[in-house]
């Protein structure tokens, strides 16, 4: 054992770390906290149906690259139990209300792919989501992948991995939020509420070309009804109904598609404005 503890520390030697290894282990056990809910709850960077041993080797690896910005606070990082503990418990929620903001705009385009399928009857139709681990409708499925391949081309995976080398300045693993001396504390809570807000906000956006072109549909189809009230128009909604929302879609996907961009902005000031709150 003695051999062991040798070779580690001339290892870490090596690399220019001066705490012991124990200790090293306890900060890492940190950072994964921070780390793991963004890479299991965000679409892009994981998903359910990732394995378990991916996704912690993509949190090593993230932690790998993250180092630098943590090795300065490695020999201030408490070891006692209940501190540590408490770290703990602050870094998941660091983490979870980092994996929720980011995870805004996807959860709005599949709300909206939802609201598209209700009002356009396509809702029976049950595809299988990777990023999900579960079945979600047509119309669901495309607004997600669109929004997720738009997040990788744009480089907004790397942007969340700079936030998170931020948030380790911002916010020390050795230390608590200090709500800017606790007069941000409520401000905070807003902050999150909005983030709900915006949510709803963005899906509506989203699915409203759909939304007001099946509303007219029904509309002319109430009023073809009440001219010939021998015409079966619930029967021919089930076919209309989901061509003109195919239609609309394709005619308006390059709208939809620029109000996904401009969304993507709102969710990181929105990160950003949240660890500001925290500090």
């Amino acid at each position: 054992m003695s051999e062991t503890n040798q070779l580690l520390a001339a290892v870490l030697h090596e690399f220019g770390i001066q705490v012991s290894f124990s200790q090293l282990l306890l900060c890492f056990a940190l950072l994964m906290a921070r780390v793991l809910p963004v890479i299991i709850l965000t679409p892009f960077l994981g998903g359910e149906t990732v394995p378990s041993e991916v996704k912690l080797g993509l949190g090593v690896m993230l932690g790998g690259v993250l180092f630098p910005a943590m090795a300065a606070q490695m020999k201030s990082v408490p070891i006692s139990a209940l501190i540590f503990i408490a770290l703990m418990l602050k870094e998941l929620f660091l983490g979870l209300t980092l994996s929720l903001i980011v995870g805004m705009v996807f959860d709005a385009a599949q709300t909206a792919g939802n609201l598209v399928d209700t009002m356009s009857g396509t809702n029976q139709a049950q595809l299988m989501v990777p990023q999900l681990g579960t079945q979600v409708s047509l119309f669901s499925n495309l607004q997600l992948q669109l929004s997720t391949v738009i997040f990788l081309t744009l480089g907004g995976h790397h942007v969340v991995i700079q936030t998170l080398g931020e948030s380790l300045d911002q916010i020390p693993l050795n230390a608590f939020p200090g709500f800017h001396g606790g007069l941000a504390r409520w401000e905070f809570y807003d902050t999150v509420l909005r983030v709900f807000g915006d949510l709803v906000r963005i899906a509506l956006a989203l699915a409203s070309p759909v939304l007001l072109a099946t509303f007219l549909t029904d509309l002319a189809l109430g009023m073809i009804n009440r001219v010939a009230p021998q015409v079966q128009v619930f029967f021919v909604s089930m076919q209309i109904k989901p061509a003109v929302t195919i239609l609309i879609m394709f005619t308006s996907i390059h709208l939809i598609l620029g109000r996904v961009v401009s969304e993507f902005g709102t969710m990181f000031h929105w990160v950003q404005r949240a660890l500001w709150l925290l500090q």
